[in-house]
């Protein structure tokens, strides 16, 4: 699905309900943790016509930035891909754990080939292996360093103990490919260079969504979506107008709407300005 004009989707912003936000990149430039200020002053206008806000993530909750709760303070959060869903109380609504056979299988392969290993729990991230990449690189720029807890001691999980929604594997990405064969139930998602993000086919952020769609009276036709990665794809097709940032690549572009500007460059501001 190609561009459209912007008069033509201006159109349609009048039957719109939901307002869906990926984080990085789209709110929050990667390594940066606060929203640009045009950003939270546009999405406000949207909450000021009744319009309103979730996000939908990757992230687990617990690593989302501060400033999103407190600058727009959404009604909803998609977190881990669609493996856990927020309600405005911050209470679960809805969760997806991966297959616990399938996590030791994991653990085992990455402790063979040296691959970085982290859990998404529910209160926590659990390293299991490579504590001190994840310090350097997952958490580069981050607040929260107390995230991570380091279970590199751990060599399973067992019956009875807390199952990830998600992983987080980084090393050789030939390797990690090849460990698809070991998590069925798995759906492996780039997250960037040698690094992937790991969840329950069960789950997507298009699941998650489709949970407080239905908890609302909602359809998707009365939905606009803003994302610029490939995990943000289908809900950007799905919307009724779905936003690719500037800083996008130009598949993700091409399956949008509306492209505005980057991140960097008022891009939610002039999008939201732009349509509504």
């Amino acid at each position: 699905m190609k561009a459209k004009c912007a008069k033509i989707v201006n159109m349609e912003t009048k039957k719109i309900k939901l307002a869906i936000f990926d984080i990085d990149d789209t709110l929050i430039k990667r390594g940066k943790v606060k929203i640009e200020t045009t950003a939270v002053q546009a999405i406000n206008d949207l909450k000021a016509k009744g319009i309103e806000v979730m996000i939908a993530t990757g992230r687990a909750f617990y690593f989302i930035h501060d400033d999103i709760h407190e600058t727009i303070n959404p009604d909803y959060y998609v977190t881990i891909n669609g493996a856990c869903v927020y309600d405005h109380n911050k209470d679960v609504i809805f969760n997806v754990p991966m297959v616990r056979s399938e996590v030791n299988a994991i653990i085992d392969y990455c402790n063979h080939h040296d691959i970085g290993l982290a859990m998404k729990m529910q209160q926590d991230m659990r390293v299991y292996r490579n504590l001190e990449i994840f310090q350097t690189v997952y958490m580069q720029g981050s607040e929260k360093q107390d995230i991570l807890v380091d279970y590199s001691d751990a060599k399973s999980i067992e019956e009875g103990d807390e199952v990830p929604m998600g992983l987080f594997l980084m090393g050789d990405e030939s390797l990690i490919e090849a460990s698809k064969a070991l998590c069925p139930d798995g759906h492996y998602a780039k997250a960037y260079a040698d690094a992937y993000d790991i969840y329950s086919n069960r789950a997507g952020k298009i699941a998650g969504i489709k949970i407080v769609l239905d908890r609302l009276g909602l359809t998707w036709d009365e939905v606009i979506a803003f994302g610029d990665a490939a995990n943000d794809l289908t809900m950007l097709e799905m919307a009724a107008i779905g936003v690719a940032m500037g800083n996008a690549p130009e598949h993700v572009k091409e399956a949008a709407d509306y492209v505005t500007t980057d991140i960097l460059d008022n891009g939610i501001y002039n999008a939201i300005h732009t349509l509504f």
